[in-house]
């Protein structure tokens, strides 16, 4: 297949100097996606790829199957609005793109958005009501769910109003109780990355700023209304990293200090006339402290440190609903408003309760404070994202939207292992397969896990990982150090210089794999996603032989000038900055762009580039890609495989998300020899 595939032009010349070397780029040219050499590259390499997958026997099976697991009727918890209605989003089965739906109380429901009615290629980013339902403020993108755009509609009347917000990449929308206006984050003009602020949009009126950081660029912002209505909870990141906290007194402007150092990560709610603080300051596995109003950097303990990861606490129907990371799944316990245990709740497997988004982890417990309902979300790897209804009297967690999608978990089993990695540490690993497989080391495993910006790889649903457990495969996660299953030190052990320890908990669990007699290496693919899909390229490069096949979207591959892209000088906090010498000289080591070796032989790989990228560097995987082929000739095939139309985090339909995921699938039956029913 590599014969196949365009050579790409080594340009000998092309490089850089750094800390006094020359660095090799011999594709730097590929950076310009829309330059003609480089775009009849791509269409080239795609061609050759769809020759492999599209010629996958059992393709057709493949689509049904995963058609079946993606296309499902939903609904969310509902999002109360007014008296008397209440708004959700929905989905039918045949729907490309969720939709916003109105009830009103002894009405039919109404489609207020309806993104399946407009282009193919413009996505609904979010869409948040005003206090009292008669607007919604909604963010709008073309090609990707980035960089998108705030317009308002006047739900009774369906006109979007002339309101255009000022500033780029709109996020964070946040009402005034009476609905006069919101709060959003935005960067100065459309066109820049950095210098996200918090403003101020008044229907009808204009825009103003409220806060940021003028000093660090760097940092972003994100911004909530209390429910009472009386405050905005206005923050700025470190990233993933730290954040700090003011409240800004809406009555007055006063800008309170709740956490005004950049040195722990905060999460804060209004309650009554007293300020509930999430936060990791003196406990890197998080404590609940809470503060009088009058005096909101005066914090208390409420809920100490414990073993177990706190990863949110939400107030609702007057008790305190805290989410714990319990060995990288999701335990739920419920307490007084003085933080007095009452009980755990029993949730419906092994599984997760939160989600984790652009701000960090999103609690997936809702509801008012001063309301009844208490709405729980959950999900597995074997049960897709549905939505209860917790009864406190009876202690029972009520279905409310809870999917069909033709995977039945009792025929699968969801374990957790614990292995050793290189130096000793304990790791763990969900491990999930059909009940009754038999450890007889012929089994394809697809082996996946993320190790960075202390987001937990926890038990989630998709449909790529429910039909290859109907394949027979076996579906292994990796709770690697650099995420968030284990704390802030967990967090930081594969951080800068720190970094391979990811790597080798990776290695290490292949390796375990092999050992522990579920599959051989020629049976094992690695599978990873952006900063994962950072770790299967570096793993797959340093430990060739433990892996025979590796699936690597949307990554970073040259981390020699990943400062250069988007956002993600930022994110030298995370990875360490090529500018500091003794960093760059770590990240050297390891980028897999600089450690092609013509002497491996390298496992066969296939690098998705999502083209509309806003996230990672798109043309990260074509430069990997034309460096393996022109490079590597012992080991591969090596395959591009382009996502059009695509952002960071997939495409924007259904049937496109489909086709992707259908690609992905029969690269693994290809690479593993895995045969359709």
């Amino acid at each position: 297949m590599t014969a196949e595939a365009p050579v790409a032009r080594r340009d000998p010349v092309t490089g850089y100097e750094l800390h006094g070397q020359w660095i090799r780029d011999p594709y730097a040219w590929m950076e310009r996606l829309d330059d003609p050499e480089t775009r009849e590259w791509i269409a080239g390499q795609e061609a050759a790829t769809e020759r492999v997958l599209h010629a996958v026997p059992g393709r057709g099976w493949l689509r049904a199957e995963v058609n079946r697991a993606a296309r499902y009727a939903r609904r969310s918890a509902p999002i109360p609005a007014g008296p008397d209605r209440e708004f959700a989003w929905e989905a039918r089965g045949a729907d490309e793109k969720l939709r916003l739906i109105l009830h009103r109380r002894g009405a039919p429901p109404e489609a207020v958005l309806d993104p399946n009615t407009w282009a193919s290629e413009e996505a609904l980013v979010f869409a948040v009501p005003s206090p009292d339902g008669r607007r919604v403020a909604y963010g709008t993108a073309v090609g990707s769910t980035h960089n998108p755009v705030i317009s308002v509609l006047d739900v009774e009347t369906g006109r979007v109003l002339p309101d255009r917000p000022g500033g780029g990449n709109h996020a964070s929308v946040a009402w005034r109780r009476d609905g006069s206006g919101f709060f959003y984050v935005a960067t100065p003009d459309p066109g820049e990355v950095y210098g996200e602020a918090v403003y101020e949009h008044e229907i009808g009126a204009g825009t103003q700023r409220i806060f940021g950081d003028d000093r660090h660029k760097e940092y972003w912002c994100s911004v909530e209304v209390s429910q009472c209505g009386r405050f905005a909870v206005l923050y700025a990141w470190d990233f993933v990293h730290a954040n700090v906290v003011y409240l800004l007194r809406l009555a007055d402007g006063a800008l309170l200090p709740v956490a005004p150092a950049m040195r722990s990560l905060n999460r804060v709610q209004v309650l009554d006339d007293t300020l509930l603080v999430h936060t990791d300051l003196e406990a890197p596995r998080g404590r609940l402290c809470a503060a009088p109003l009058s005096a909101p950097a005066r914090w208390r303990t409420l809920i100490p440190e414990c073993p177990d990861t706190l990863q949110s606490v939400s107030g609702v129907a007057g008790r305190l609903y805290a989410v714990y990371s319990h060995a990288a799944s999701h335990r739920l316990s419920v307490s007084t408003a003085d933080g007095t245990y009452l009980r755990e709740i029993t949730l419906p497997g092994l599984g997760s309760v939160n989600s984790n988004h652009g701000d960090g982890t999103v609690s997936g417990v809702s509801g008012a404070w001063r309301g009844v309902d208490v709405w729980v979300s959950f999900e597995s790897f074997l049960q897709p994202p549905s939505v209860y209804r917790y009864d406190f009297a009876a202690d029972e967690l009520v279905p409310y939207d809870v999917p069909d999608v033709g995977l039945d978990p009792a025929e699968y089993v969801t374990g957790q292992i614990w292995y050793h990695s290189r130096d000793g540490t304990p790791v763990s690993m969900f491990v999930v397969h059909r009940a009754g497989l038999s450890r007889d080391g012929q089994r394809p495993v697809r082996l996946t896990g993320y190790g960075g910006f202390n987001i937990p790889f926890e038990p989630r649903f998709t449909p790529t990982n429910a039909v290859w457990l109907k394949l027979g495969g076996v579906l292994a996660v990796a709770n690697i150090r650099g995420g968030g299953e284990y704390g802030r030190q967990w967090h930081e052990a594969a951080t800068k210089t720190r970094r391979q320890n990811a790597f080798d908990d990776f290695v290490a669990a292949a390796r375990w794999l092999v050992a522990a007699g579920y599959t051989r290496p020629d049976r094992l693919a690695t599978r990873g996603n952006s900063n994962g899909g950072l770790l299967v390229a570096v793993a797959a490069l340093q430990a060739p032989e433990a892996i025979r096949a590796v699936f690597c979207r949307a990554a970073l591959l040259d981390m020699l000038r990943f400062p250069q892209f988007s956002h993600l000088g930022a994110a030298v906090v995370e990875y360490g900055s090529p500018e500091d010498p003794v960093e760059s000289a770590y990240l050297a080591g390891y980028s897999p762009y600089h450690n092609v070796r013509a002497d491996r032989r390298y496992p066969i790989m296939a690098c998705a580039a999502a083209l509309n990228d806003r996230v990672a560097p798109p043309y990260d995987p074509l430069k990997m890609i034309a460096r393996l082929q022109a490079e590597a000739p012992h080991g591969g095939p090596y395959l591009l495989l382009p996502l059009r139309e695509s952002g960071h985090s997939g495409a924007i339909t259904q049937t496109a998300l489909v086709e992707q995921d259908v690609d992905e699938l029969s690269f693994f039956c290809w690479a593993l020899d895995v045969t359709t029913p």
